[in-house]
């Protein structure tokens, strides 16, 4: 029976993924969030091209979290288009998304307090530099400046780094390694 009990709390632990743009139907047919059951929302876009021989692949690198949260929120505004016109972002297209994913999406990828900024660089993975990566390593000095977190520490060869995360969406401002 123990075993049972803690195999129960195991569950309700866990958290959902979705794939991206699950969705379901209602009795009245209309396109519905399978996460939050709420209607999808239509929204005018501008993505890159979808004709021709060429393949646009279009990535956020400043917010390099952003596949950690992706699988739980499927019908967010995905990174492939853009609400504003310009550079490949060219040919107009509508797509549906679900404003609590939207919501949530972000959420996940603020960082809200030191601790997060300091989880942030720990579960970055290696900076790279001088040809190979290196952890980052305590002691870790963080301070917050116009929305800006800004963490000092050291990497494993003894190099100084500090990196700057945007505390509303979890953008990576800048990186910075001593010689």
């Amino acid at each position: 029976m123990r075993t049972l009990l803690v195999f129960a709390v195991f569950l309700t632990a866990c958290e959902t993924t979705w794939r991206e743009g699950a969705t379901i139907t209602s009795p009245s047919g209309q396109r519905l969030c399978a996460k939050h059951r709420v209607p999808l929302v239509p929204l005018n876009v501008w993505q890159a091209p979808t004709h021709g021989d060429r393949v646009w692949l279009v990535h956020d690198a400043n917010h390099p979290y952003y596949g950690m949260a992706e699988p739980y929120c499927p019908n967010h505004i995905p990174q492939h288009v853009s609400r504003v016109r310009g550079d490949i972002f060219q040919e107009r297209t509508t797509i549906y998304y679900c404003p609590l994913c939207e919501k949530e999406f972000w959420q996940r990828q603020s960082v809200p307090d030191e601790k997060a900024a300091v989880k942030f660089i720990t579960d970055l993975g290696p900076m790279w530099g001088k040809g190979a990566g290196h952890v980052t390593k305590g002691p870790y000095k963080v301070a917050l400046h116009h929305g800006v977190w800004t963490v000092h520490c050291f990497l494993d060869d003894g190099r100084t780094a500090t990196v700057k995360i945007a505390k509303d969406d979890g953008a990576l401002v800048d990186t910075v390694i001593s010689h």
